[in-house]
């Protein structure tokens, strides 16, 4: 027995080290020689490179799919049966490694070989924004994570197996990594290369998902919430001082908002870095316009938090009665960007002559989304158009709202900000100090009640929807409650009632009561929405569409982390796994 058990341990060792070894990808993933003469020239370090480009994921865009800006025809996620299982296989489940070998090994060949200190310079704060890029995705979807800043090699055991590091840390060299990189990333205006004004943008973004992270999840006590803050501000306002970005404008606010993701070629007055389809980067429009994608249509939510256009509260303006109004006065004199996002009556698709209604057949709430999609052709996937991936416009909401949560929000910052972007929309009113809010937004939110800071998270939420921030949003403001939201869409005023949508004399909807099927004699041009006992209106037979009434269980904390995967834990006792999910069976 003893030689057995010998043998076993032996064995396990053996696999412990090649699967580690495979983990972490220790042979680079490039078919580039090694040579040393590659990291003496521009050339072979632009060649290396450009491959990081291809961490930046599309994926990222659709989050919002996620979050209570958009409800879909199935269970949703975030309630399916099952969906809390922890998963098995190495480097599964987002805990892979394989971009960050690449990225070391790269930044520890050009401190050996690159002689010319601001080429070497260059191409490692290039490295190091994407080593922070990578980091930061880690911190969001497991808290802590093992730090690496060189390349592993298999005979280091004592790195391989070691335990995670705090996020503090982590964070701590993120940052760290972004001001090397601002410090020395070229300057030039780009909307296709990593610049110094990339760098800033992200800096923005990352310290003020880890400062607001910790403001607001006082139970994991992690520091200096107020030094990220102050770190976002910093980042936002050189980027603004730096005066070499405004907003998008035709001078058109009915569709000026709308057109700059309609563009071939992204607007580089606003946007700070796009991607091409030819970069493998393609637009999801048969997302929102296929049925093969949970038909995500936009939330009554999100929709009930676009201003009027006189710059008053919708909710207020209606003494918060909202609930059972008509889709077509839903638009009514109404922020712009509304109708640039959503189908609204009278909506004439791009590439396109005629006027259409919701198609049920692509979303289920009523409300379907048009924002970034493209004309009819692209529905199979041919689009050619930039992906926006950093635009002005956050750096403006990153920098109000990091200001309002300190208390040092001011009028200067209004003008500077959200102003800017509400007389793009076309709303006529400034808004002004001290900032008011309503009870739509009181009773939504948890974490806070000063007015600043809610209506600033009410402009950041109308102004980047569905560009994948509200996923990360809900999660750094402890708002989890609202990924068990329960979605609902347009008003209906009954079954078995034929509905004129755009208000345009002809009918363009029947809905029918729940597991009724659609009758034989069918009007032309109505659309027969079929409900099943999961479908349901708010007030039984009248009211907004629930596309899913299944109970939703109680968002607990420990949800905001992912798991490690079990072979990991397995491999490296070192590894615990995150609280909550060692309870999941």
């Amino acid at each position: 027995m003893k030689k057995v058990s010998i043998l076993t341990v032996f064995v396990f060792s053996i696999l412990l080290v090649v699967s580690c070894s495979d983990q972490f990808n220790l042979t680079p993933d490039t078919q580039i020689s090694e040579s040393p003469e590659l990291f003496k020239n521009e050339g072979g370090l632009r060649t290396f490179t450009n491959k990081f480009y291809s961490h930046l994921e599309l994926g990222r865009i659709l989050s919002d799919n996620d979050s209570d800006n958009a409800g879909t025809h199935s269970t949703p996620p975030s309630i399916r049966s099952g969906i809390y299982s922890i998963p098995t296989s190495l480097g599964s489940g987002g805990w892979g490694w394989s971009e960050l070998r690449d990225i070391n090994y790269f930044i520890q060949n050009v401190n050996q070989h690159t002689e010319d200190k601001s080429l070497k310079d260059k191409y490692l704060g290039f490295a190091r924004f994407f080593r922070a890029l990578f980091y930061f995705e880690k911190v969001k979807m497991f808290g802590d994570v093992p730090w690496y800043s060189e390349p592993l090699q298999k005979s280091d055991s004592t790195a391989l197996y070691k335990p995670r590091d705090s996020r503090v840390q982590v964070m701590d060299s993120v940052i760290a990594d972004l001001d090397f990189a601002v410090e020395n990333l070229e300057e030039r205006k780009s909307k296709t290369v990593i610049t110094k004004w990339t760098a800033l943008a992200y800096k923005s973004r990352i310290a003020l998902f880890a400062g607001t992270y910790r403001e607001y999840h006082k139970e994991d006590n992690l520091p200096r919430a107020d030094e990220l803050l102050e770190e976002a501000i910093d980042a936002a306002k050189q980027l603004i001082d730096a005066n070499i970005y405004s907003l998008y404008s035709t001078g058109d606010v009915k569709t000026q908002y709308a057109e700059m993701f309609q563009l071939h070629d992204a607007p580089t007055e606003e946007v700070i870095l796009a991607r091409a389809s030819t970069q493998n980067f393609l637009y999801y429009t048969p997302t929102f316009t296929g049925s093969s994608h949970g038909n995500p249509g936009a939330t009554f939510s999100l929709v009930s938090d676009y201003a009027n256009l006189d710059g008053g509260s919708y909710y207020e303006s209606h003494n918060g009665n909202i609930t059972d109004i008509p889709y077509y006065n839903e638009f009514k004199s109404r922020d712009n960007r509304l109708r640039q996002t959503i189908v609204y009556p009278g909506y004439v698709r791009v590439g396109t002559e005629d006027t259409t209604v919701n198609d049920f057949t692509q979303n289920i709430l009523g409300y379907q989304i048009t924002k970034r999609v493209g004309e009819p052709i692209e529905d199979q996937g041919a689009d050619d158009r930039d992906v926006i991936l950093f635009r002005y416009a956050e750096v403006l909401l990153n920098y109000a709202e990091a200001r309002a949560i300190l208390g040092q929000l001011t009028q200067k910052d209004l003008d500077l900000t959200l102003n800017l972007l509400r007389e793009r929309a076309g709303i006529k009113n400034r808004l002004t100090i001290p900032l008011e809010t309503d009870q739509n937004q009181l009773s939504r939110y948890t974490r806070t009640s000063d007015p600043n800071v809610l209506e600033v998270s009410r402009e950041r939420r109308v102004e980047l929807a569905f560009e994948g921030f509200r996923t990360d949003d809900l999660k750094r403001w402890n708002e989890g409650q609202l990924f068990r939201d329960i979605n609902k869409g347009i008003y209906i005023k009954g079954y078995d009632q034929f509905i004129d949508l755009d208000q345009d004399g002809n009918n363009d909807l029947y809905v029918l009561e729940p597991e009724e099927k659609v009758p034989s004699d069918t009007k032309s041009g109505v659309q027969y929405l079929e409900f099943s006992t999961q479908n349901e209106l708010t007030h039984g037979d009248h009211g907004r569409i629930i596309p899913n009434n299944k109970v939703r269980r109680e968002f607990e904390d420990w949800e905001y982390l992912k798991p490690i995967p079990a072979e990991e834990i397995t491999l490296n006792p070192k590894l615990e796994q995150n609280p909550g999910w060692d309870e999941v069976k």
